[in-house]
């Protein structure tokens, strides 16, 4: 019997990049490591373009982010695992290696063999479970060594590895030394003949020896071992699956939930657990499931929502009462990026999100956070507002004094950040495959008026700053377009036509009218007014969207560099700014009416 239930009558389309569903209302996403191959500084400072698997924990004030690095490839020798802090989740410190790749001895190896098994080996790093935070408020960061000797028949996370390393994260953000948590005995490898670290008990530091036993106690947090270290009936006398995440539901039982729409659950904490059970209501493949109590007293339940692994959008998000039944289907994407580097099984899209468990610590504000890869070559953090849901009522201006309003949506990459600077919103944007983008999503309605006042220090030559309004499934009832020539366009009858100019550093005001009714807008552009006909037919205005650009280059072609893409294949000049673009949002107003 499906433990999970989930009643929606929409259905992801992932011909669109938030798969033509309504948005959640606020959701703020930033990027914290966009990929560069041939200018490693803009980036990590080491130059690889496989980055994947993040974890979140939240502790001293800090963010930190774990996540799996490698050259080219999924699962390819070298590989080693980074992390990042931030203070705010906006802006981040620059990656650096928590777990470096290691030769490691192979002869304990007890697992398939293949030719390519050689007497030593680079490792490959793994993990389903990266932090973790124990008594004394001592944070351990976790990874697992695995060997990968043959990519058709061995992976890191197959069973047969070396073992889980562990090592402090102290307040300051430095590390301390690496030890095994545990090793992979039946593998083969134990503490007798692995000398790669020791054991965690020959710390000499009693807080992180005593923090290391607390997770080993932990039921919950060990079962997100499984995958790695499922031969070892010890810790996993059931089967288990793939990437768990948990959460305590209202009656008590702890629910798991895994990849391929899989769920399991305990009576005892965590301790015991069923084994795992399809739910077919979880419309989920190979991307990972997050689950999660929200800080209102509901659940969130959050997947990429198609049974199409190699194309893994959007983001999406059901929530609940009871853990057990959830509903209302909505995008937690707004936009994404198209794969500038080819590699093996580097699935595409918004992917492999995780929060912070519940056996650790959580910011205040009560907000959720989430980390995904994106095209597992990006690394992004996700700020959902709490209560989740589709719409909040607006009206008049929006504060931009010090912080984002927590109803704008914000989509952000590196080269082309959105911050809030002396009570105005600033997009920049030099990124040739990216934009930055600000959003509004509001309860659907039938007049109104929208005003903004913004400024334009600089446009890049590929750029065209886009304003719109959409219905809740994001089709366009009124696009007006911005130049590198000066010349401000708006799409009406059908055509993109010249409606008036744009200045640099001039305040421009745009105000649009709407009367639902008649399916009409008035447009007013720095004085230069026009009424046209709507769009598209639409039943509701549900969405304010600014851009700095019209549409991200080359979603189009998002197959040309899929799963089993060429590991040679770099878009061209992906690597290099652009041109700036500069705008500055000064005041958005909004006044729209709900029906009567």
């Amino acid at each position: 019997m499906p433990t999970i239930h989930i009643t929606s009558d929409r259905r992801a389309d992932h011909r669109f990049q938030d798969g033509a569903l309504p948005h959640a209302t606020g959701v703020k996403h930033f990027q914290v490591l966009r990929a560069n191959r041939n200018d490693p500084g803009t980036a990590d400072g080491i130059g690889w373009t496989y980055n994947h698997a993040p974890m979140l924990a939240y502790a001293y004030g800090y963010y930190f982010c774990e996540y799996l690095s490698n050259p080219v490839d999924e699962h390819e020798v070298p590989g080693h695992t980074m992390l990042s802090r931030s203070r705010d989740g906006i802006s981040w410190e620059k990656p650096v290696i928590a777990f470096p790749e290691v030769w490691a001895d192979t002869s304990p190896y007890l697992g398939p063999a293949s030719p390519q098994l050689l007497p030593r080996m680079q490792t490959v790093p793994h993990q389903r479970m990266g932090f973790y935070m124990g008594p004394d408020d001592t944070l351990l960061i976790l990874s697992f060594y695995g060997i990968v000797h043959d990519r058709h028949m061995s992976m890191p996370c197959d069973g047969w590895g070396i073992g889980r390393a562990v090592r402090r994260v102290f307040p300051d953000g430095s590390l301390g030394d690496i030890y095994f948590l545990m090793f992979n005995e039946p593998a083969g490898f134990n503490e007798s003949n692995t000398h790669l670290f020791p054991l965690y008990t020959h710390s000499p530091d009693p807080v992180f020896i005593k923090a290391c036993e607390a997770l080993l106690q932990n039921g919950a947090a060990v079962r997100q071992m499984y995958e790695e270290q499922r031969f070892d009936k010890r810790y996993f006398p059931t089967p288990g699956a793939e990437a768990l995440s948990f959460y305590t539901a209202s009656d008590g039982k702890m629910v798991g939930v895994y990849k391929k729409s899989l769920v399991s659950l305990s009576s005892d904490g965590g301790k015991t657990w069923s084994v795992p059970e399809r739910s077919p209501d979880i419309h989920t493949m190979s991307g990972k499931v997050w689950g999660e109590k929200t800080s209102d007293g509901r659940y969130a339940l959050m997947y990429n929502p198609t049974f199409d692994g190699q194309h893994r959008w959007p983001i999406a998000v059901v929530t609940g009462d009871d853990g057990y039944a959830f509903s209302g289907l909505l995008s937690l994407t707004d936009d994404m990026s198209p794969q500038r580097y080819g590699g093996l099984d580097k699935n595409l899209g918004p992917q492999y999100l995780r929060g912070i468990a519940e056996c650790n610590p959580r910011s205040e504000d009560g907000d959720v956070r989430l980390v995904y890869s994106n095209n597992k070559e990006d690394i992004w953090f996700c700020r959902v507002p709490v209560p989740i849901r589709s719409a909040v009522p607006l009206s008049g201006d929006l504060s931009l004094e010090k912080d984002f309003p927590p109803e704008l949506g914000v989509y952000s990459p590196c080269w082309a950040p959105v911050r809030i600077v002396s009570g105005s919103l600033v997009m920049r944007d030099k990124d040739p495959y990216d934009r930055a983008m600000v959003n509004l999503t509001l309860p659907g309605t039938q007049s109104g008026k929208v005003s903004l006042l913004y400024t334009l220090s600089s446009l890049s030559l590929s750029g065209e700053i886009c304003i719109q309004l959409t219905d809740d499934l994001g089709r366009v009832s009124f696009q007006l377009l911005c130049r590198p020539d000066g010349a401000v366009a708006m799409r009406m009858d059908g055509r993109i036509e010249p409606f008036s100019r744009w200045e640099k550093d001039a305040e421009q005001h745009l105000e649009i009218s709407a009367d639902m009714c008649r399916a009409m807008l008035h447009v007013t552009h720095n004085g230069t007014a026009k009424s046209i006909f709507f769009n598209a037919d639409v039943s509701a205005i549900s969405r304010l969207t600014i851009a700095t650009k019209r549409w991200i280059p080359d979603l189009s072609t998002l197959d040309d560099c899929g799963k089993y893409g060429c590991a040679s294949m770099v878009r061209k000049n992906c690597e290099t700014p652009t041109d700036e673009t500069c705008l500055t949002v000064r005041k958005i107003c909004w006044n729209f009416k709900n029906p009567e």
